[in-house]
């Protein structure tokens, strides 16, 4: 499995490729969280930087919470007609993560994979990969750190954001020295650690509280209160004023619930699939569970879709819950 060694080997040729290229496609997992569009924007400030052109794409537009990100406004869901030569690919193991912008970074001549996931897939030329570190945006900060790149206050507020983010402000048991180490690196550089938590944890729109709520009266507890989930229905978002955006962190909120180990939030906003977020503690793998259903994620955070209704959907996600819990 490749180390954290063995990425930094490789970070010359990491500089040498993407500042080498005439322009460069970025993009990362479709309804990007903090890791991934941190890391996207930083790698866009840089190229900017280094006069590199460069766009910023992504299946969805940001969520609520990261939209106060440098350079957010940079972020496009559609890909542009022109040609790229070189495709930047973060945060995730399969192309299919990219959703319906997957055909334009399967065209471009040379990609660079830069992720912290269990290989599933290997797409890419250059890879990158270190699924020991909780972060992609930290295999950035400990690239450009290798490289003596200079991060601008920019770069080190999105490269935290994805640090913070991914690690739960340091509370997960991804949490490593290495985390700790770069985060103080990038305050020193620019990054405000207040801002990125205030933005991400202590705000939240009011459809987003009315969604949680919602949620809160109809979870629901496993036989062995060892499981919660809940669910919420096209209905739910629509007495809420809410959308898919506003559900971000809520599943969190399920598995605070003392003696819960796994959480589970399954949601239908109108219009759109059955999705679920899954969260749990210690040692249990939620993405044996979202792979059943083509999704994936990590240890203790995974996602997945549905191609079937809401109830059928619930019923299905349980039982493999419930597996691989050991429930």
């Amino acid at each position: 499995m490749p180390t954290l060694s063995s990425v930094l080997d490789l970070a010359p040729d990491f500089r040498e490729r993407l500042l080498g290229a005439s322009s460069v496609l970025i993009g990362s997992h479709l309804n990007p969280d903090g890791d991934a569009l941190g890391s996207s924007l930083a790698v866009s400030w840089w190229l900017d930087a280094h006069g590199v052109r460069n766009t910023v794409v992504n299946n969805n537009p940001a969520p609520y919470n990261l939209r106060w990100l440098p350079g957010v406004d940079r972020l496009r869901t559609e890909v542009p007609d022109e040609p790229f030569d070189l495709g930047v690919i973060l945060d995730l193991d399969s192309l299919d993560r990219l959703g319906r912008l997957q055909s334009a970074f399967a065209v471009v001549p040379f990609r660079v994979v830069v992720d912290h996931h269990i290989p599933h897939e290997e797409p890419g030329e250059l890879r990158l990969i270190d699924p020991h570190s909780p972060a992609t945006s930290l295999i950035l900060a400990d690239i450009f750190h290798r490289l003596r790149e200079p991060i601008s206050k920019e770069m080190a507020t999105c490269l935290l954001t994805g640090i913070v983010t991914d690690t739960g402000s340091f509370r997960y048991r991804n949490t490593t020295p290495g985390a700790l180490a770069a985060a103080g690196r990038l305050v020193e550089q620019g990054g405000d650690i207040v801002e990125v938590c205030e933005e991400v944890y202590q705000k939240r729109p009011l459809p987003s509280l009315r969604l949680l709520r919602r949620a809160l009266d109809n979870m629901r507890v496993s036989e062995d209160q060892t499981i919660a989930w809940a669910v919420l229905t096209e209905a739910d978002f629509r007495a809420a004023g809410a959308e898919e955006a506003h559900t971000e962190g809520l599943v969190n909120d399920l598995l605070f619930v003392d003696g819960i180990r796994v959480a589970a939030l399954i949601r239908q906003p109108p219009g759109a699939k059955v999705r679920a977020s899954l969260r749990s503690r210690e040692g249990i793998d939620v993405t044996v569970a979202a792979r059943q259903f083509c999704g994936g994620g990590h240890l203790n955070a995974a996602g997945c879709t549905f191609e079937v209704s809401i109830e059928e959907a619930e019923r299905l996600l349980m039982e493999a819950l419930q597996r691989c819990s050991g429930s």
